[in-house]
């Protein structure tokens, strides 16, 4: 069983590491999306 004092480590471990995966995964996502925008407007310039 995990006292107040090991959950509180807990959460202050888990917040910041989680806030850094949800950052790192908006900024993969966005930067894929923005990649494909990219390759769109391109093939559309073709035309």
């Amino acid at each position: 069983m995990l006292y107040d004092f090991e959950l509180q480590m807990l959460g202050v471990l888990l917040l910041p590491v989680m806030l850094g995966a949800g950052i790192f995964m908006w900024y993969k996502r966005r930067k894929a999306n923005q990649e494909l925008l990219d390759s769109g407007d391109k093939d559309s310039f073709g035309v």
